[in-house]
């Protein structure tokens, strides 16, 4: 996938402007607040929903009582480099609207997986350094782009989990638990059976996320650190869970939920389960998010989103690349690779200092100020 041209209008600070994208590199610098990012995220818009996770509402100027939004982005295949395809996005009088070639859309999420395009924002060190369930969200994100089935997997495990701790919560000193401990069980089934399911998921992309970052790494930091990944499972308690291991652990994942009924009598939810599980990084044997440093975590973070990126790549789709304020804390042995050692992709990023593309072979440069772009 590639994008073409591209047309904007009373999108947050950028009250109208037309581009003409480098197939590769594309490059928007500038202070910060200047309009850089929301650029990226109109781009977004036009491929699923908003990486800030913005409402429409959020997208109006400031200074305008009820202007029309006006988003259009045309773009080629890898099927048809010939043919544009157009994707408008408005919001009008409070009314959303998303056209992909004149065909209404009820929802972005039509077109999640469908035209596949990789993130990465500043928030996205959390992935190294916050909580599991980031980090959990994160993987079930990338077997999302590669099979929309997981979704479904996903929201049955939810479903169920929310029932079940439900009724856990609402157990009290007078409650029978002659007659609540069925109740569980029956939850407990669904959960060991989707579990599994939801766990083969991730395992599956994780093997190949595990390999090839390992490789990304290796290039970013010429070979000087060594990126490890470790998957931890709650349920079983271990580091060194497979995928192909997975069909026969129904029985053990039911025992180690029923195991766990008083305990979770005490606690009023599910200690056990895929949303407990965890992923966990190391350079050079070395835990990242305890001892890395500031650049070491960002440069973790960034190889994930390279991998993904390389994973789509392998199905024969070329995913678009925002890669918001990636430039920062690396060395310029790292900022090189990312300006002129991304192939196969169509590129934009942001950066704030000019100074930093100075070994930029290749691409499209446009400064940015006050919602203005103007091309360097």
């Amino acid at each position: 996938m590639t994008i073409t041209r591209f047309y904007v209008k009373n999108f947050r600070n950028i009250k109208e402007h037309e581009f003409i994208f480098d197939k590769n590199m594309n490059i928007f610098c500038g202070e910060n607040a200047q309009g850089k990012t929301n650029l990226c995220e109109a781009i977004s818009l036009c491929m699923g929903p908003s990486f800030r996770g913005s409402r429409p509402s959020a997208f109006i100027p400031f200074e305008s009582e009820k202007p029309d939004i006006n988003i259009k982005m045309y773009f080629t295949t890898n099927y048809n480099t010939e043919s544009e395809n157009l994707i408008e996005y408005t919001f009008s009088n409070n009314k959303r609207e998303l056209l992909y070639n004149g065909f209404p859309l009820k929802s972005a999420m039509e077109l999640y997986g469908v035209l596949k395009y990789v993130v990465f924002v500043p928030d996205h060190l959390e992935l190294i350094k916050g909580n599991p369930d980031m980090r959990r969200d994160y993987l079930d994100s990338v077997a999302m782009m590669q099979t929309p089935v997981h979704l479904k997997k996903l929201s049955r495990y939810n479903k169920a989990l929310k029932n079940k701790n439900n009724i856990l919560f609402g157990i009290n000193q007078n409650s029978d638990i002659s007659l609540i401990r069925p109740q569980i069980d029956s939850w407990n089934e669904i959960l060991s059976g989707e579990g599994l399911n939801v766990t083969y998921g991730r395992l599956k992309y994780f093997s190949k996320l595990e390999v090839i970052a390992a490789k990304l790494y290796d290039e970013l930091s010429s070979e000087r650190e060594k990126l490890g990944m470790k998957y931890y499972s709650s349920i079983f308690d271990r580091y060194d869970l497979k995928a192909e291991e997975i069909n026969g652990l129904y029985n053990e994942y039911y025992n180690r939920l029923s195991d766990s009924f008083y305990k979770e009598l005490v606690h009023k939810y599910t200690l056990l389960g895929v949303h407990r599980d965890d992923m966990i990084f190391t350079l050079n044997g070395r835990n990242v998010k305890t001892y890395g440093s500031q650049g070491q975590k960002r440069s973790t973070a960034l190889v994930l989103k390279l991998a993904e990126a390389e994973m789509i790549r392998e199905r024969s789709e070329t995913p678009i690349m925002i890669l918001d304020d990636v430039l920062s804390e690396l060395d310029g042995l790292r900022r090189n690779f990312i300006l002129n050692n991304i192939v196969n992709s169509q590129v934009f990023i942001t950066c704030c200092n000019i100074d930093e593309l100075k070994k930029l072979t290749n691409g499209k440069v446009w400064n940015v100020e006050k919602g203005t772009f103007k091309e360097l």
